[in-house]
């Protein structure tokens, strides 16, 4: 006839006294006290193991006694005998969830991000990846950077943008979203993730059209030089929207010339491959032909920072350049905010150089534009060098028959 086990009373296991051994007290179905000389009290589990053989006995600990209380530890040891009824190992399944709950706190949202940053920083240019970052840190990893990425689903990425939503941002709400699901595809694709739950949900929010840089006619360019004159726009600001206007670049190029990639004597600025913005087919080195009125802005700001790398200083920060808003903000003050900012400089030129009939690959071409059309691209290799010395000329001539800065022309 099988043992029975009496069943242990809360009382029996609360009034147990340590003994000059280490003792157990049975509550049947594997599960026991056992109580050390030392008046701890620990709950276990024997079990024979469901595929060993010869049958082997496996023991587990259940916690303390009374952080694990009889009511819990009995809860805990039907479980396990739920489980062993099918075959698993208590012991195995208690390893796996203590493995996936080491992988969910390893890979939270934040460590995969900056995972995911440290392979697409390889693919896009510096200033892109450190502007997206600065918006996850800001919108994002506040709330759910701490989360397993395993946790991360539409319910929260929803709710986490909802503010932006609220102040009118639907640009940032919806590259905020893009960045998100970023990094949950790059979750999936390194086996974090079986798939990404999340890919639609932008469609949760209304996305604006997107709006082109306001800009100016170029017949509009005597006012806005007027402006500039009148303004208290510092010097080396005043240059510096010059200088962008000049040489058709971008504000983030148009910040980070340095004095070494001058030169001088061909009268030509080389900007760098990882300084342009990247597209798929990457990005090369880009050539600008100086006009004199460019030259005549570097021999002016050469007296004052040629001391220092950058040709536009940082005010405080001498080894670094101005920021790429400074020159937007200083046209905002100008009374040009919602008409005119810096990247729609070279709309006006763009604008210029097409209405004077200038071949359009040309014009692309001073705009560091890439060829249309995939077949062209591969073939037409051409950087229009030669072509666009002269085009940058006349585009300078018309800055000056505008009205430049007066201070700025000889």
């Amino acid at each position: 006839m099988a043992r029975i086990t009496k069943p242990l009373t809360n009382t029996e296991v609360d009034k147990a006294k340590p003994r000059a051994k280490d003792y157990t007290l049975a509550d049947g179905q594997g599960l026991y006290l056992l109580v050390k000389t030392n008046n701890s009290k620990l709950w276990r589990f024997n079990y024979y193991g469901p595929y060993s053989e010869p049958k082997k006995r496996i023991l587990l600990s259940f916690g303390r006694y009374p952080d694990i209380s009889l009511a819990q530890a009995r809860k805990q040891r039907d479980e396990y005998l739920s489980l062993l009824a099918q075959n698993i190992d208590p012991q195995t399944y208690r390893q796996n969830l203590e493995r996936e709950e080491q992988q969910k706190q390893a890979n939270t949202f934040l460590a995969v991000a900056e995972k995911w940053k440290a392979k697409r920083s390889l693919e896009v240019e510096p200033l892109t990846m450190e502007k997206n970052w600065l918006r996850l840190e800001k919108h994002l990893f506040p709330k759910l950077g701490k989360l397993p990425i395993t946790e991360i689903n539409s319910i929260l990425l929803i709710e986490s943008v909802k503010h932006l939503d609220k102040e009118g941002k639907s640009d940032t709400l919806h590259r905020i979203l893009r960045l998100a699901n970023n990094i949950l595809n790059y979750a999936v694709n390194t086996g974090l993730l079986p798939f990404n739950y999340c890919e639609k949900v932008g469609e949760a929010y209304h996305k604006k059209p997107k709006q082109n840089n306001p800009t100016i006619r170029p017949e509009e360019l005597p006012q806005f030089f007027t402006a500039l004159s009148q303004s208290k726009t510092d010097f080396i600001t005043r240059c510096l929207i010059q200088w962008q206007l000049l040489t058709m670049v971008r504000p983030a190029e148009a910040v980070s010339v340095e004095w070494t990639e001058i030169d001088w004597q061909e009268k030509l600025w080389r900007i760098p491959a990882e300084k342009m913005k990247k597209t798929k087919k990457g990005a090369n080195e880009h050539i600008v032909p100086l006009s004199s009125q460019a030259i005549h802005l570097l021999r002016l700001l050469k007296e004052i920072t040629s001391n220092k790398p950058y040709v536009f200083p940082h005010y405080s920060k001498s080894k670094q350049s101005m920021s790429s808003e400074t020159a937007n903000m200083a046209i905002k003050r100008m009374g040009y905010k919602g008409k005119l900012t810096s990247h729609g400089l070279r709309s006006i030129a763009s604008t210029y150089l097409n209405e004077q009939l200038i071949h359009k690959d040309i014009v692309e071409a001073c705009l560091a534009h890439a060829v249309e059309g995939d077949i062209r691209r591969v073939y037409n290799r051409s950087s229009y060098l030669e072509h666009r010395k002269p085009v940058m000329q006349q585009w300078g001539d018309y800055c000056e028959q505008c009205g430049m800065v007066i201070d700025l022309i000889d």
